[in-house]
């Protein structure tokens, strides 16, 4: 996960606007945000993690950075209680369902949206191991509100997710994928990423 943010620069790409607004949907540990405040220091970002052991990294990792706030939730299609379990991938591909004495808050974009008094959220980056989903079978009352879109999409392990992430794409003048199952779509076309100036702080695996 570090070669492919730090390295390869997985979420390289130019979005119409210098955003001001991030959601890390599927924050892990936080080396997406990391990346992201670093490219754009000026952008409020909300890192959104359910596992408390990978929350826990996260909080640690986003110290250095004022502009990271970590919140331990999932991002689902209503605000419920939600289980975490492991499909066999390990606390990198925790997957998610709704339990009436859940451990973990689930929320909708909308409310994400609502709680940190984000109008629009300009970049959001979604890595939630399938529930994609879900999320996107009920996006048209948010789709409208999001600038940029790069979403890992996980049809394999969650069928049907592809089918409904795509829902979303007639709302985007540019839309492409990176040969590693992640789409971006923006709002309009976008020149040639530049290579964003080295990360500082310490950072947790």
């Amino acid at each position: 996960m570090f070669s492919d943010i730090f390295q390869r620069h997985e979420y390289l790409f130019n979005p119409p606007q210098t955003p001001s607004t991030i959601v890390d949907a599927g924050a892990n540990v936080g080396f997406a945000s990391i990346y992201f405040a670093n490219r754009w220091p000026n952008a409020r970002i909300v890192a959104i993690e359910p596992d408390p052991a990978n929350f826990e990294v996260l909080v640690e990792n986003g110290k250095p950075y004022q502009n990271i706030t970590p919140v331990q939730a999932a991002v689902w299609k209503v605000n419920a209680k939600l289980d975490l379990f492991d499909p066999g991938k390990g606390a990198w591909g925790l997957q998610t369902k709704v339990s009436a004495d859940g451990r973990v808050d689930g929320l909708t974009l909308p409310e994400i949206m609502r709680r940190y008094d984000m109008p629009q959220i300009d970049v959001l980056k979604m890595d939630i191991e399938g529930a994609e989903r879900e999320v996107f079978e009920g996006c048209a009352d948010w789709i409208d509100r999001i600038g940029s879109l790069t979403v890992e999409i996980h049809d394999h392990s969650s069928p049907g997710a592809y089918a409904s992430v795509m829902r979303a794409k007639n709302q985007f003048k540019e839309i492409y994928d990176n040969g590693a199952n992640t789409w971006y779509m923006l709002r309009e076309k976008t020149p040639r990423p530049v290579l964003p100036r080295a990360c500082s702080g310490r950072i947790l695996g």
